[in-house]
């Protein structure tokens, strides 16, 4: 999730010990800030990279890392990279990471540092903790890390230096806003809507010549009905968050030290592994879950199915578009963003008959815990405003229906939900 305010600094303490740093950003900074500095790149000249080994690799793990933000300036984008340096890469996984880092120089006055561009590491295995010592394979003085263009060419560019494996994944790293974007930059300003996202895993998947096995989100609000749609023919599995991901992001050192000790695990058993790794790394506020995403048009039949027969009964339309109703739905920091299943189980308890409702939300509850949804994790909120989150959200707006972003993905050109919210809008206008 990205907010653009000035962060005071006491907001920064707060940030830094733990928590809540991915629903901030630094669109302006005032004053001396007295952070860590951030470590860069381990001096050393490009050098040819490895050729895979005679047995072709089962995993090439690409990560994305935009931390030109307040993510790199708090030293989250480092710490995870040097998690993923506590495995490193062996014959048959192959760990990549392209990164830009806004972080501070180690002077005294702790001035902020524009890292220029990006770049690319092979991630391999050291007992540095703190110090980021992977070979760069890859330099460039002005990548923009909210363009999604760079992130294709990050991934064809590993790909032509010989990591191409057997199964892929994916992972994209920075703030997200669910139905309004990812990837940030607080530089360029820029960062990557989600139909744009869509089109780029296409190009993605012409490179690869077939589907991404995972793809995954480590940035806050992306696991939403909507967002995933857009990526049903990209990927086979889609990792994400409903609400918030906490500061410290996924916990790669576990999770890469499973996948290096069972690499012929298929993308479903990655997925699950993702969501319960993250699962267990924090005690409360956190969201995870995965999606088979070849069961996404079936679940969008089922939603427009149920929408269908809320639509024809007229106590049920009466009840699903009740603004009380409505606004005791489980939601997340984003208050469009509301928890699915808990929407449709409350209009169901709203209504003493309305056989053909209820069996449709039978229906479509059945769907997407028995096919679409592979693995969620839920720990308690804390801090954060969900008392349910049953591993996807949708968008139902609280007072208007916002069509700048959302009209323009593949969801709401195939399913009947956008129609559903302009009546449900119009029922409350009366």
């Amino acid at each position: 999730m990205k907010r653009s305010l000035f962060l005071t600094l006491a907001a920064l303490a707060a940030l830094a010990t733990g928590l809540k740093a991915q629903d901030v950003s630094f669109d302006a900074l005032q004053g001396s800030v007295s952070l860590p500095a951030a470590s860069a790149p381990a001096a050393v000249d490009p050098a040819p990279v490895s050729a895979a080994p005679a047995a072709e690799r089962e995993w090439l793990v690409l990560v994305f890392i935009n931390g030109v933000n307040d993510l790199g300036i708090l030293g989250f984008a480092n710490n995870d990279i040097n998690e993923m340096e506590a495995v490193g890469s062996t014959d048959r996984m192959a760990v990549v990471v392209e990164y830009g880092i806004l972080g501070v120089d180690g002077s005294a006055s702790r001035e902020l540092q524009f890292q220029r561009g990006s770049s690319t590491i092979f991630v391999t295995r050291d007992a540095d903790p703190a110090a980021i010592t992977s070979p760069v394979i890859y330099a460039s003085n002005d990548a923009d890390m909210g363009s999604e263009a760079n992130l294709v060419r990050f991934v064809k560019r590993a790909l032509r230096n010989g990591y191409k494996a057997k199964k892929t994944a994916l992972i994209l790293w920075n703030h997200g806003a669910g139905r309004l974007g990812i990837s940030f930059d607080d530089v360029s300003k820029n960062h990557m809507e989600v139909d744009a996202l869509g089109r780029a895993l296409g190009e993605i998947n012409k490179a690869l010549g077939r589907k991404l096995d995972v793809f995954a989100t480590d940035a806050c609000l992306m696991q939403m009905a909507g967002v995933a749609y857009e990526f049903k023919d990209r990927a086979e599995v889609i990792v994400g968050s409903e609400e918030v991901i906490p500061g410290n992001g996924y916990p790669y050192t576990p999770i890469l030290s499973r996948l290096a000790a069972d690499p012929a695990m298929g993308g479903e058993a990655l997925g699950r592994l993702i969501v319960d790794a993250y699962g267990a790394s924090y005690p409360g506020d956190a969201t995870l879950s995965a999606l088979r995403a070849a069961a996404l048009p079936d679940f969008r039949a089922a939603l427009d199915a149920w929408v269908t027969a809320v639509r024809a009964d007229p106590a049920a339309f009466a009840a699903a578009t009740n603004a009380a109703l409505v606004n005791s739905v489980s939601r997340f920091t984003y208050r469009d963003s509301k928890d699915l299943l808990d929407y449709i189980a409350r209009v169901e308890a709203a209504l003493p008959a309305s056989p053909g409702v209820k069996s449709a939300g039978a229906a479509l509850k059945n769907q997407v815990r028995g096919s679409l949804l592979l693995r969620n994790a839920v720990k308690p909120p804390v801090y954060d405003p969900y008392t349910a989150a049953g591993g996807l959200a949708i968008y139902i707006p609280d007072f208007r229906y916002s069509s700048a972003n959302y009209e323009r993905l593949a969801f709401a050109a195939d399913s009947l939900w956008d129609d559903f919210l302009l009546q449900m809008m119009a029922e409350r206008l009366k």
